[in-house]
């Protein structure tokens, strides 16, 4: 049964992907879009065994810190705490450290939704 209190941690290594371009070579970091990225996927990673088979998550809501850079090719260590459940609305806490100091932190809010219903709803916004 899911519930407050639980935690996931995962290390991803910052690739050619994942970083800035605008300031040359030496300014090669890891981009806040590619970090809030990590941090909603390890949300939803970390409560997806707990839902049942028709639902998932979606991201509602991030408020989202990047709080210095990490260089290409270093590894970042995203941490997620489920703080807080009301309904179907999920409340995680986020940290990310790379192998010198902290970098980001977050709130983030995920909504359990009917995989189903939402991809109807989907469809008919888009006609």
């Amino acid at each position: 049964m899911l519930h407050t209190g639980i935690e996931m941690e995962r290390v991803v290594k910052v690739d050619d992907s994942m970083v800035i371009d605008f300031l040359g070579d030496d300014g090669r970091v890891l981009s806040t879009p590619s970090m809030v990225e990590a941090m909603e996927r390890l949300c939803r990673d970390m409560v997806k065994p707990y839902l049942k088979e028709d639902e998932d998550t979606v991201g509602v809501r991030i408020d989202a810190r990047h709080m210095a850079p990490t260089p290409l090719g270093m590894s970042v260590r995203v941490h997620a705490s489920l703080v807080g459940m009301e309904g179907r609305r999920l409340v995680f806490h986020v940290d990310v450290h790379d192998e010198y100091e902290k970098v980001g932190e977050a709130v983030h809010e995920r909504f359990i939704i009917d995989k189903d219903r939402f991809v109807t709803r989907v469809r008919a916004k888009a006609k």
